[in-house]
């Protein structure tokens, strides 16, 4: 019998060996190297991110929005379930535990909110979702990817608007984020409806001209505001409703609308009125105190806006080091995690330096 004869009778032999080391070495490395998931929940969409502690990048998925305020608790803690399981079965880890998971969300802004959703996501026994699992408003997601330590301010401005200060002591500045009923201003929700309102008191006479009407309808493609009000009313606007004129609005006020401008500045001045408020109940004594903005609204790449924007916070805060987040926020969920996850400090801070490498070339897949 020949040499290559030999070979073949004993590669199938061979072949089950091979498969059976790798089998080995792949669950070794899963015992060393656990599981984490980092989960940044909005309003209008949830990413969730699985990676284990040796800083590889498992997988990226996108839900709806998961604020247990808009939805409902348990419809949120449902969504959120569904999501990290959609996260392990296209890593196709389905069924393993994260050591830890970090949920970074709108809508938890009081201990008693984040006992809720731990107590409505955790789970026992079997169905114990992880190791691990913290809560934390979705600010403080941006505010840890843009600093490492955490200390500075965020100012959220995507659908909704939010902020939190963190002085180095650990003091923290939270606020209510209700909405109007708490006074707030500037997400593209509230920046939409006061665009239409404007454009509707201009076309009916009870305001100043603007050419806010006119960009309304070429955005929606709608013939009129009457019929665009109506279609508002019954639930039949298409692309998620209004919520995109805000960025409309934003656009008249950089061509000069000054209605449009008008409502910019308010937008402008609740986002200084943030920041201050957060510097002043957790002040900073570090020479240059970071302010990241978080959320597609508020970093809107409009020139003018931009530099009104970065004018005011530098002449309330002169001290300010601006910085726009361009990562994922998901990501600094994702490293809470990592801090959570047991691992030590040198592995840690590798595992870290890998994830930030490897966000930058991935994307979410919707599912």
């Amino acid at each position: 019998m020949t040499t290559k004869r030999r070979a073949a009778k004993r590669s199938p032999k061979a072949r089950s060996a091979k498969a059976r080391a790798a089998n080995r070495r792949d669950l070794g490395a899963r015992a060393a190297h656990p599981l984490i998931v980092g989960v940044d929940g909005g309003n209008s969409k949830t990413d969730i991110i699985l990676a284990d502690t040796s800083g590889r990048l498992l997988a990226w998925v996108r839900v709806g929005g998961s604020n247990p305020q808009g939805i409902g608790l348990l419809p949120a803690a449902a969504l959120l379930r569904s999501g990290i399981d959609a996260a392990l079965a296209r890593a196709k880890r389905r069924g393993e535990r994260p050591a830890a998971v970090a949920l970074c969300m709108a809508g938890i802004d009081t201990p008693r909110d984040a006992k809720a959703v731990r107590g409505a996501l955790a789970g026992r026994g079997a169905a114990r979702l992880a190791n691990r699992l913290s809560t934390r408003n979705d600010s403080e997601a941006g505010l840890r990817v843009a600093t490492r330590d955490g200390v500075g301010i965020a100012i959220v401005g995507g659908a909704g608007v939010n902020a939190i200060g963190v002085n180095e002591k650990g003091r923290t500045a939270r606020f209510a984020a209700l909405g109007d009923i708490s006074g707030d201003f500037g997400g593209g929700s509230g920046l939409s409806v006061a665009a239409l309102g404007a454009a509707v008191r201009a076309r009916e006479g009870r305001g100043p001209r603007t050419s806010l009407g006119r960009a309304i309808l070429r955005a929606t493609r709608f013939p009129s505001l009457r019929a665009l009000l109506d279609a508002v009313l019954e639930n039949r606007v298409p692309n998620g409703g209004i919520g995109a004129l805000g960025r409309v609005l934003l656009e008249e006020s950089e061509r000069g609308d000054r209605v449009a401008r008008e409502i910019e500045t308010l937008m402008i001045d609740h986002a200084v009125a943030f920041a201050v408020a957060a510097q002043r109940r957790a002040p900073s004594r570090r020479r240059r105190i970071p302010i990241v903005l978080i959320g597609s609204t508020i970093l809107s790449s409009l020139p003018g806006y931009r530099a009104r924007l970065y004018n005011a916070l530098s002449d309330a805060i002169p001290n300010a080091e601006i910085r726009p987040l361009r990562e994922p926020p998901a990501l600094g969920a994702l490293l809470y995690a990592l801090d959570e996850s047991g691992v030590g400090p040198t592995a840690r801070a590798r595992a870290e330096a890998a994830l930030r490498a490897a966000i930058k070339k991935a994307k979410p897949v919707k599912v």
